[in-house]
C-alpha cells in the first residue's frame, strides 16, 4: 500500500503534460491507479507558480490551461501555504542543509498536511526521513 494521502512535486506534471517519452505514461497510470483506489492527490500553491514560469516565457498560455485542467480533472487539492509551513520549511533547510528553499516549502507542505508520500524525482530529497520520498523512477 502506498498510502492515503500522496503528494505531487512539480516534476511529475511537467512530465505528464509535455509528454515525457519516459515518464508520462508511467505517471498518467500511476494517478489513474491512485484515483481508482481512493487515493488523495495533493500539491501545493507553490506547484502552479514553478508550473507556469515556463509558459508565460514562452507565451504558451494554452499549456496553463491545460495545468489546471489537468488538476481539475484528476481530483488533485491544492494545499495552501501558511506560516506553519514557512516555520517547517526553515526547519528542513537547517537540518538538511542542501535542500532549496521551493523544495522545502514542497516539503514541509506535504508533511503539514499528513501526506504518506512525497512523489519527486529529486534524488536528493530522500535524505528527508519525515515523509517517504518515492522517485518517480520507482514508480
Amino acid at each position: 500500500m502506498i498510502g492515503s494521502k500522496i503528494f505531487l512535486d512539480t516534476a511529475p506534471f511537467i512530465y505528464i503534460l509535455e509528454d515525457n517519452a519516459q515518464y508520462s505514461a508511467k505517471l498518467r497510470a500511476a494517478v489513474s491507479r491512485y484515483y481508482a483506489e481512493n487515493i488523495a492527490l495533493c500539491t501545493s500553491l507553490l506547484t502552479i507558480t514553478e508550473y507556469c514560469v515556463i509558459p508565460y516565457r514562452q507565451n504558451e498560455i494554452q499549456k496553463i490551461t491545460d495545468f489546471e485542467s489537468f488538476i481539475f480533472d484528476a481530483s488533485i487539492n491544492i494545499l495552501p501555504l501558511d506560516k506553519q509551513v514557512a516555520k517547517y520549511a526553515s526547519w528542513l533547510r537547517a537540518t538538511y542543509c542542501s535542500i532549496k528553499a521551493m523544495d522545502a516549502l514542497q516539503l514541509a507542505t506535504a508533511i503539514q498536511n499528513k501526506c504518506d508520500v512525497f512523489l519527486t524525482n529529486d534524488k536528493q530529497l530522500r535524505q528527508v526521513d519525515k515523509i517517504r520520498v518515492l522517485l518517480v523512477d520507482e514508480l
